[in-house]
């Protein structure tokens, strides 16, 4: 049995959200998920561009303020 599949095995079924978490914090530990990131964000950066790119920003800028941090 793998250190991963002890761990899964002894964890309690509530504990499933932290294997969750944890399990995305090692994934980003690699180094190539960090350059598929990167790599991603460059090829959508600009896509907005003019006219659309200008009311998309306002419309954030107007509706920024408006967020209730405790309705989530």
């Amino acid at each position: 049995m793998s250190v991963i599949e002890s761990i899964v095995r002894r964890s309690p079924r509530a504990a499933y959200p932290k294997l969750v978490e944890v399990a995305r914090y090692i994934h980003g530990l690699n180094p190539k998920s960090h350059e598929r990131r990167h790599a991603a964000l460059l090829a959508t950066a600009g896509c907005m561009t003019g006219e659309d790119g200008e009311d998309f920003e306002r419309a954030v800028r107007a509706e920024a303020d408006r967020i209730d941090g405790d309705s989530w």
